[in-house]
């Protein structure tokens, strides 16, 4: 029985524990502990709460209209405020979603390092703001000139 376990632990415990281990530097230069938006009239808020940001430039906030891989385009860039091991809460506020009050947009953040390849935070959330009929015109009328 001893063997049996000395062998488990050496072939399926220590992967195990190695993958744990490396997922955490494959996540780039933090851990996003949540991510969210709450809807507003002519605006959305996001917040999202790091941890352990080593080596981190920072955040590319990204949105779409449809929860499509390709259709995401970059809204702002945030600067990480600093390399800390402690919590850290960011907050943004995109004040340009006025082309269309029936739709549902997404979001997604893009994590910026210094020296490694740059990630994709796995969660995408979804909200549907209040967008004023003024502001909803005049984003037809920009979209019309481009």
């Amino acid at each position: 029985m001893r063997r049996y376990i000395k062998r488990l632990s050496k072939y399926v415990i220590h992967p195990i524990l190695i993958l744990i281990i490396a997922s955490n530097f494959l996540m780039a230069g933090t851990i996003i502990l949540d991510f969210v938006a709450q809807p507003g009239f002519n605006r959305v808020t996001l917040k999202w709460t790091t941890q352990n940001e080593i080596n981190l430039k920072g955040f590319e906030i990204e949105r779409s209209f449809e929860n499509k891989s390709e259709s995401f385009k970059k809204v702002d860039f945030i600067k990480a405020s600093s390399e800390t091991k402690d919590k850290k809460e960011y907050t943004y506020e995109d004040r340009s979603i006025f082309k269309s009050s029936d739709r549902t947009l997404y979001y997604r953040l893009k994590i910026i390092n210094n020296n490694e390849p740059d990630t994709y935070y796995e969660k995408i959330i979804s909200v549907k703001p209040t967008i004023s009929s003024a502001r909803q015109t005049w984003g037809s009328i920009k979209a019309m000139f481009r």
